[in-house]
């Protein structure tokens, strides 16, 4: 074998080896990034769910005021009104959230099926 053959086959053996190598560790770097996914959506449903309760504890306790007397009736059903469509958009939120979980979860499915990654 000549100088330029050897050098020919080393040169292969250099790229397959690149291929392998991203072949191999492409995955490990696109499913890094699919769990960042599901973490941030994981803490947003977590911050919704406190805030949805803190919510529902606020309208307890301004029912409580009010019936205590230590609210007027139009304070009373202002506050409550805020405090309703607050609470509203937080639910709002947490269904959308939860269905486009669902959506990305069929998503994933989906392409396990067909085998991609």
């Amino acid at each position: 074998m000549g100088a330029d053959m050897i050098s020919y086959v080393l040169l292969w053996f250099v790229l397959l080896g690149i291929v392998f190598f991203v072949y191999i560790t492409l995955p490990l770097f696109s499913r890094r990034e699919e769990y960042h996914d599901v973490d941030s959506t994981e803490a947003r449903m977590h911050t919704l769910a406190i805030e949805k309760d803190q919510s529902y504890s606020a309208l307890a306790d301004l029912d409580e005021d009010f019936e205590s007397g230590k609210l007027s009736e139009a304070d009373y059903k202002t506050l409550r009104a805020e405090l309703l469509l607050e609470t509203a958009n937080v639910v709002s939120q947490l269904e959308a959230s939860a269905r486009s979980d669902v959506e990305a979860e069929i998503e994933r499915y989906r392409k396990q099926k067909r085998g991609e990654s």
